[in-house]
């Protein structure tokens, strides 16, 4: 009867122990699964973590967990998936860390090259034109070939600092630094070193072109004006009486450019600026067997007569008549009805030296108005005959 009593005691004394130790076990098993969830997440084996930093942080969280489970409690399966996956994380952590290290160096690297890239382009700011040369045909063509004859020197010291690094790749992941344009773009810049000879040779094709074509219909356009209505610009008339002189003087302006990317450059090449003006002597002629005097000039004024023929008078050319189109002055005067100036316009017909025709031009006198008792100032008007159009007719 006393040893059953014993043995009573005994189990009841184990009982507390045994569901004691159930219960660790299941803290083991929960501890470990999120562990395992944690790990997995931020410290992938298969990849890099996203943060190198809390990832470190948690393996050595989970390892001081890890090392105080008892070690009868260490062939939970749970356990066992933390513990092989903790001593692959802590064996790739000094791999992680060092590509960290080269990554901080490579991103410093790429900086330093990002801004080499930067000041090289800022310096040669021809790279931005040239690529506009090549990626918008409607640009404005630029005229003047001398200048075009420095952006090819400027273009020849841009290739020499910028082909080598463009062509070994140094600049293939540099930043750009503008968000509005294209040509700061590493291989748009590189482009432009290692291809601007051919870019440069078109748009130079395109200018050529465009002088020709353009001279060509503004001859056409001028001649069709002086034939419907006797329009006409003094300076529109040497390129129509002389156009081989013109093509002459273009053949001479752009020879050097055009050389310089071995484009054939001739007198044939502007053929249609000769054929477009063949028609101008006839058309001449004829514009000025019209009596194109407008009937409403019927109107005179002494000291407007004087004004206009003292800037005729000086321009050398002999007036015929001068009528105007009002009887009176136009008067502007200011918000309180104070005079400010009057005009009086009117044409004036007049003849050049060596021409068979007259020239009718509208011109405008103006008096300022000086206040009390001085009244107006004498009329006066501006006129240069070179930009002024006049109208061609039969003289009267």
């Amino acid at each position: 009867m006393k040893k059953l009593m014993g043995f009573l005691m005994f189990l009841a004394i184990l009982a507390p122990g045994a569901t004691f130790a159930q219960q660790y076990d299941w803290q083991v098993r929960n501890s470990m699964k999120t562990h395992l969830e944690q790990l997995n997440q931020y410290c992938p084996v298969a990849g890099r973590p996203d943060d190198l930093g809390r990832c470190k942080s948690l393996a050595k969280n989970v390892r001081g967990q890890v090392d105080r489970v008892e070690p009868q409690n260490r062939g939970i399966a749970e356990f066992k998936k933390v513990a092989e996956l903790l001593a692959k994380i802590e064996k790739k952590i000094p791999e992680w860390e060092n590509a960290e290290k080269a990554d901080a160096e490579a991103k410093r690297d790429a900086g330093k090259i990002s801004d080499e890239f930067k000041e090289k382009v800022r310096a040669h700011g021809i790279i931005g034109s040239i690529w506009g040369m090549k990626t918008d045909p409607k640009k404005r063509v630029e005229l003047l070939a001398d200048l075009l004859l420095k952006d090819v020197e400027r273009a020849k010291t841009m290739e020499k600092d910028f082909l080598d690094p463009c062509k070994a790749g140094r600049y293939a992941n540099a930043q750009t630094f503008s968000r509005d344009t294209a040509w700061d773009h590493p291989k748009n810049a590189c482009d432009v070193a290692q291809n601007w000879r051919a870019y440069f040779k078109a748009y130079v094709e395109r200018v050529v072109g465009h002088v020709r074509d353009e001279t060509t219909r503004t001859i056409g356009f001028h001649l069709k004006k002086l034939e419907e209505k006797g329009e006409l610009y003094e300076f529109d008339m040497p390129r129509m009486e002389k156009p081989d002189a013109e093509v002459a003087g273009f053949v001479t302006k752009y020879e050097a450019i055009c050389k310089e990317f071995g484009i054939p450059l001739d007198a044939a090449f502007f053929q249609t600026v000769v054929d477009a003006a063949k028609p101008f002597a006839e058309t001449l002629k004829k514009a000025g067997a019209v009596q194109r005097w407008d009937s409403k000039a019927s109107f005179s004024d002494g000291a407007v007569a004087a004004a206009f023929k003292k800037v005729l008078g000086d321009a050398k050319l002999s007036v015929k008549k001068i009528g105007l189109t009002h009887s009176d002055y136009s008067i502007t005067k200011n918000a309180i009805g104070i005079p400010l100036y009057k005009i009086r316009s009117g044409f004036a017909m007049v003849k050049a030296d060596g021409e068979s025709f007259c020239r009718i031009y509208y011109l405008t006198a103006r008096a300022e108005y000086e206040g009390g008792r001085k009244g107006y100032t004498k009329p006066s008007l501006e006129f240069d005959r070179k930009t002024t159009g006049f109208i061609v007719s039969k003289c009267k």
